[in-house]
């Protein structure tokens, strides 16, 4: 047999693997609902998923509607709508059993045996229970209860088609587990191979609290708002948060309250937000659940892969969302006030619903500029990730200048491709003096020329020491949108 090839050169198969997407700029939901489970974040790719879990009637299946329409015109799904419990009070534990939708009452009548599970803390073994004599979904809630003892309420959700069995406790001393395996805890659905949930007891939900939760299982989303009404506190509250967490979240909190279309009203619910405390990042909508679920979709809904597929909220349209404003008068008055609506417009024999105008507070002013920079600083992150993964060398030379700058240049040209940045935007000399001071060199030219610019800072004898990061710096120019004319119709006689 021959000497192998390989003793001279050896093929190592390998795959480079894309980054992919990211992120993805899916919304949001705090609930109050008690069909959430305490600490789940459950995800729905469709409203009728949302409607078969919430039921059709719920808040939460009308708001999903609007935010999986999105807009008009669009050409990308939102991918993904998740809730989470905000319980406003102490909440009980609760095992909700799979679904009995398919489950006759005959079939029901046959179950018999014992259920064990443990309740706040200690283990619950019933009483011999036997369907045999129920006369109705309910009523065999009512024998598996009275199986079980005074540990636990035990109803049916007519609704769901479920069992719920809740502890008698509320708070964080309220536990519950699944029910053991047994005949009578498979037939009932009880058992998490059936099917079930388990919420386990909460004290009031704080802010910061169900936030860090919330991203320890799921960080997939950039937009929330709220199913309930919020006071005036706890709008403060999730703004606050928001304002903390470097421009990565959008807090969309509704009112539908008359003092929103008051102009410069202190009563209005996001007055402090925005004129105490000039929180960063709120993204205010006059209207209800279904207005902030659609300003969300539109988010979600925004193609970064199309190309010239940025635009505003102002202007989209969408079927079955509900004017809010319908005068001129309430029209500034909201507008003054930092509210975004959906509003009426006629003149002549035209007349048409859209949004307007497209705000969010803080230092990136317009929603769309505002989900432009999650999303290039999301992918910019990634790519630069990926880059240190890769086991070559990345000297601290210009060989690895070049290297970081090439791995950003995917994701830039996408950006710009998409209209999140535009050449030939022209800078106040503010800007350009800002740009200069750091770059040590007038680097305005090439910025405007190309519509960004990276700039990458000295290597020095101690960075190479000590391994510590280079300064970087990606400027990059908004053309912003155009979301209005007037024009001067003259005759020339």
């Amino acid at each position: 047999m021959a000497i192998s090839l390989s003793k001279i050169a050896q093929m190592l198969p390998g795959v480079l693997k894309a980054t992919g997407t990211a992120i993805d700029l899916n919304g949001l939901f705090l609930t109050d609902s008690a069909y959430a489970p305490v600490g789940a974040v459950p995800s729905f790719s469709s409203a009728d998923e949302v409607k078969a879990y919430f039921g059709s009637a719920s808040i939460e299946y009308t708001a999903a509607v609007l935010y999986f329409a999105a807009f008009t015109g669009k050409t990308q799904m939102p991918g993904k709508l998740y809730f989470s419990r905000f319980n406003t009070a102490a909440v009980a534990a609760f095992l909700r059993s799979g679904s009995h939708a398919a489950t006759t009452l005959a079939q029901l009548k046959l179950l018999s045996g014992t259920l064990t599970l443990t309740v706040d803390g200690t283990e619950e073994t019933s009483a011999a229970i036997n369907l045999s004599g129920a006369t109705s979904f309910d009523n065999a809630a009512e024998l598996i209860e009275t199986g079980i003892g005074s540990s636990v309420e035990v109803t049916w959700d007519s609704v769901l088609k479920k069992f719920i069995i809740t502890s008698a406790t509320t708070g964080v001393d309220s536990t519950i587990t699944f029910a053991d395996e047994g005949t009578l805890a498979t037939g009932l659905k009880l058992t998490e191979a059936t099917g079930a949930v388990i919420s386990q007891g909460a004290a009031p939900a704080v802010v910061d609290d169900i936030f860090t939760a919330i991203l320890a299982k799921e960080q997939d989303w950039v937009t929330f708002s709220t199913t309930f009404a919020v006071t005036k506190d706890q709008a403060n509250a999730f703004a606050l948060w928001t304002n903390s967490q470097n421009h990565r979240f959008a807090y969309v909190p509704w009112d539908a309250s008359g003092t929103a279309i008051v102009a410069g009203s202190s009563n209005a619910l996001v007055y402090d937000i925005i004129n105490t405390y000039a929180y960063n990042d709120t993204c205010p909508v006059y209207g209800y659940p279904n207005h902030a679920a659609n300003a969300m979709g539109f988010v979600a809904a925004l193609n970064f892969t199309q190309a010239n597929g940025r635009c505003s909220l102002n202007g989209r349209q969408v079927s079955g969302l509900l004017p809010m404003i319908s005068n001129d008068t309430d029209y500034e008055a909201a507008k003054a006030n930092g509210y975004n609506f959906y509003g009426n417009y006629a003149s002549n024999a035209v007349e048409t619903n859209q949004w307007a105008p497209g705000s969010i507070t803080g230092d990136y002013a317009w929603l769309d500029a505002w989900a432009g920079q999650v999303w290039v600083n999301a992918q910019l992150q990634a790519a630069l990730v990926a880059l240190f993964q890769q086991a070559s060398n990345l000297p601290y030379a210009a060989a690895g200048k070049a290297r970081i700058e090439s791995c950003m240049k995917p994701t830039i040209e996408q950006f710009r491709a998409w209209g999140g940045m535009t050449a030939g935007t022209d800078l106040d000399q503010s800007q350009i003096d800002q740009i200069n001071a750091i770059a040590g060199v007038d680097v305005t030219d090439s910025l405007m020329a190309e519509g960004y610019y990276v700039y990458i800072g000295p290597f020095t004898a101690a960075m190479r020491a000590a391994r510590t990061k280079p300064t970087v710096y990606f400027w990059y120019t908004d053309g912003g949108i155009i979301q209005g004319i007037t024009v001067n119709s003259v005759e020339v006689q």
